[in-house]
């Protein structure tokens, strides 16, 4: 509470403390005259004004929610900060009932002035329950299905296999190209635009607005989220790292939403635009202009809705792919068992195709387990409760902050055997001899707010593994004395973690291997 301290001992102490004792009536009040039909769940203990704020963690949240979850013996964890309710859900048993089950009740989104501060109000996964989301998700439901998706292979499988060159390449800078494969898909479909090269500008933008997602705290931690009014706070007072974050950092949130979208609507209008994601909205809103008729999305939905492609397909595809690189690095066991798999059933004289994928379970599995291993987003967006609600005889009340703690959930050793070990083996049926695990459902979000594009980025980051273990080799880096060198792995905490920076060596499986690679790039230019 250092920042608050320091906040009220500016010239401002005198709003702020009738703020804060505007919170104290407030929450005494509540204490003496709401009463609730059964207990509220079990919660650490609070303080009288505050509440538990200073006990929400600021990094990390994903840990010290799994400590309380422990110590209080039950799977939802109480907090009242400043006077909101707030739970965390920590098992998948929670989660399925409350946010996929009763999935109306849980839809909502609390508005995190943070999050507005940083520029995420047009995108879907930041709005609000009400008609703009619903036509939203809508919209990308409908473009992003099993089914739909299927369109979008040959840019998946092109784009795989110019990254897996170019790592080949410079194999020193394997991640950049990962974040612009990454990037070129998102971009290929959602705009119809074509990364060039390592330089683009595209490029660049995908790089600043994972920087201002992967830092800044957990969401729901900052003080201005709960007191509004501190937005206006003028910067030489502002004490709160969350809230310098999303400002600095802000303008790579606008820059992802204006420049591509205005690239492509310039395009559209001189007639020059490619087909994608943007040109089938742009092409509809155009034609019921034209007609008279009203459009339901304004241009800023469909920006917004475009934006939401580029985020949220980009950063998870990287982050992703880049976990599944270091557990093949940390796992040549299992990588020679997936590309076994690959040879047994594609040979080695031809690259692995997304048509492939139905007798590549393996290389489900092993995607599958790298979503479990590290989830992207380990606490989650939160949603909001819109009436009261029962659950297991613990009282959750309308308005309600609800947290998913993913990796919690993925850390369970009543549903995964030896959680913390990274296999792939553990989904494989019982009828084939394996533990027949079930698979996480939390890394993309549960009920009406499941992460739309789930399946695009989930194909992405398969065709890229794909290509990976069928043509490299993947190992340690060796130290001056012959040695691998053991690197220290530390992830990014914010709206989604991934790991920082790797050495990973990377060489090409064999001449034919190179040659393969060679052949599908210079006839796919």
């Amino acid at each position: 509470m250092e920042a608050i301290e320091s906040f009220v001992n500016s010239p401002t102490r005198l709003g702020v403390a009738a703020l804060l004792f505007g919170v104290f009536l407030y929450n005494v009040y509540r204490a003496v005259y709401h009463r609730y039909p059964c207990p509220l769940p079990p919660s650490p203990p609070a303080e009288l004004i505050l509440g538990h704020f200073r006990r929400l963690p600021m990094e990390n949240a994903h840990l010290k929610h799994m400590e309380y979850a422990k110590k209080y013996n039950s799977d939802i964890v109480y907090f009242n900060v400043l006077g909101n309710h707030m739970i965390v859900l920590n098992s998948q048993k929670a989660a399925n009932e409350l946010l996929d089950k009763r999935g109306a009740n849980y839809q909502d989104r609390p508005r995190f002035v943070l999050f507005d501060v940083m520029g995420w109000g047009l995108t879907l996964t930041f709005l609000p329950y009400g008609p703009r989301f619903r036509l939203h998700r809508s919209v990308l439901q409908t473009g992003f299905t099993k089914t739909a998706i299927t369109g979008y292979r040959p840019i998946q499988e092109d784009e795989a296999r110019h990254a897996v060159a170019r790592i080949l390449q410079r194999p020193e800078a394997w991640d950049f190209s990962l974040r612009r494969f990454a990037s070129a898909i998102v971009l290929r479909i959602g705009f119809g635009v074509t990364v060039r090269s390592d330089d683009d500008p595209y490029i660049k933008i995908a790089i600043d607005a994972n920087m201002a997602t992967g830092g800044g705290g957990n969401p729901g931690t900052a003080l201005v989220d709960y007191m509004p009014i501190f937005r206006h706070i003028p910067e030489s007072l502002n004490f709160s790292k969350s809230l310098q974050h999303a400002r600095k950092w802000g303008w790579a949130i606008q820059n992802l939403h204006d420049i591509p979208f205005s690239a492509i609507k310039k395009e559209f209008d001189e007639g020059t635009a490619n087909p994608s994601f943007a040109y089938s909205l742009l092409t509809k809103y155009k034609e019921n202009k034209d007609e008279g008729i009203p459009n339901q999305l304004t241009l800023k939905d469909i920006q917004g809705a475009s934006g939401a492609v580029f985020i949220a397909g980009s950063n998870t595809t990287f982050a992703t792919t880049t976990v599944a690189v270091l557990n093949m690095m940390l796992n040549p066991g299992i990588f020679e068992k997936a590309r076994a798999e690959i040879d047994r059933v594609v040979g080695t004289d031809r690259l692995p195709t997304l048509d492939d994928r139905p007798n590549l379970r393996y290389i489900d599995y092993l995607v599958e387990e790298t979503s479990r291993w590290r989830p992207l987003s380990p606490i989650g967006i939160p949603h909001r409760s819109l009436d009261d609600d029962i659950y297991n005889g613990m009282f959750i009340p309308k308005g309600t902050l609800v947290y998913y703690n993913t990796f919690a959930m993925s850390r369970d050793a009543t549903v995964y055997k030896d959680p913390e070990k990274f296999n792939p083996d553990r989904y494989i049926p019982r009828e084939e001899g394996g533990d027949g695990e079930p698979l996480l459902t939390g890394p993309f979000g549960f009920g009406r707010r499941v992460c739309v594009g789930r399946h695009l980025a989930q194909a992405s980051v398969w065709i890229i593994m794909a290509t990976l273990i069928a043509t490299t080799d993947i190992s340690k880096p060796v130290g001056p004395d012959g040695k691998p060198i053991e690197q220290e792995i530390k992830f990014s905490t914010g709206l989604s973690s991934h790991p920082g920076k790797l050495d990973v060596i990377f060489k090409p499986r064999s001449e034919k291997a190179r040659q393969l690679l060679a052949e599908a790039t210079r006839n796919a230019q």
